[in-house]
């Protein structure tokens, strides 16, 4: 669906992308993390095309419909609740339709839907966009933080629903449990570069302890090689 090939992007002196080369097929469900600044929305913002690389090349597969959940929202202030999520869809429709209908009342619990948009909280206009974006059905869902303002009970449901979406689904979270419970692979951010782990983040930390393992027996092969080789 999107390929990333050889993607450098810095700001300022820093690069957080380094020669990156990656690409997410159909249906794939991939678990970003890293730490705070290394990277990981502008990995998202790259692949959406809201950020030009440096240098490299993005592609897309043609007619691609893409969802991005950022950090801020597009909401109109001027919106209801109803326009702004069920977008010009009857209530009729909505409630015929059980998919749409549990969205709105697990991510719109205890919000009015003829509420205007202005009078929202912060956490409020979140659950409206991610209850827009997951109606709109796209073919590729990237979310930035999308378990942020969703109690316990929200969270497990929208892992239960992406898990059963036929989308392909690339999601940024600190929410362990979540990346457990969704993803198959796992791409860590850090030092400009991104390394692909299979499994979610159990699976990652793992694996990562493995790979530092073998690269430690790795140098400390070279070393004794180098105390053995006979002085020149």
């Amino acid at each position: 669906l999107i390929n990333l090939e050889r993607v450098s992007k810095s700001y300022g002196v820093r690069p957080l992308l380094d020669d990156v080369s990656l690409g997410v097929g159909e249906g794939d469900r991939i678990g970003i993390v890293g730490r705070n600044g290394d990277g990981k929305t502008t990995l998202l913002e790259v692949m959406t095309g809201l950020e030009e690389p440096d240098s490299g090349r993005v592609s897309r597969s043609r007619g691609l419909l893409v969802g991005y959940l950022h950090q801020g929202d597009e909401l109109v202030d001027t919106h209801t609740v109803r326009e702004a999520v069920l977008a010009g869809r009857d209530d009729h429709e909505g409630a015929a339709d059980p998919r749409t209908r549990e969205i709105v009342e697990v991510l719109l619990a205890g919000v009015e839907l003829d509420r205007a948009v202005l009078g929202l909280s912060g956490g409020e206009r979140r659950r409206c966009s991610l209850a827009a974006l997951l109606l709109l059905d796209p073919d590729l869902l990237l979310l930035d933080e999308p378990t942020n303002h969703l109690d316990v009970e929200a969270v497990a449901w929208l892992a239960d629903h992406l898990a059963k979406r036929p989308s392909a689904l690339v999601v940024v979270t600190h929410d362990r449990w979540f990346l457990d419970a969704v993803c198959q692979w796992t791409w860590e951010v850090h030092d400009g570069v991104v390394d692909v782990y299979e499994g979610g983040y159990a699976a990652h930390v793992l694996a990562k302890a493995e790979r530092q393992r073998q690269a430690a027996a790795s140098e400390g092969r070279r070393q004794d090689l180098v105390r053995k080789e006979p002085a020149g």
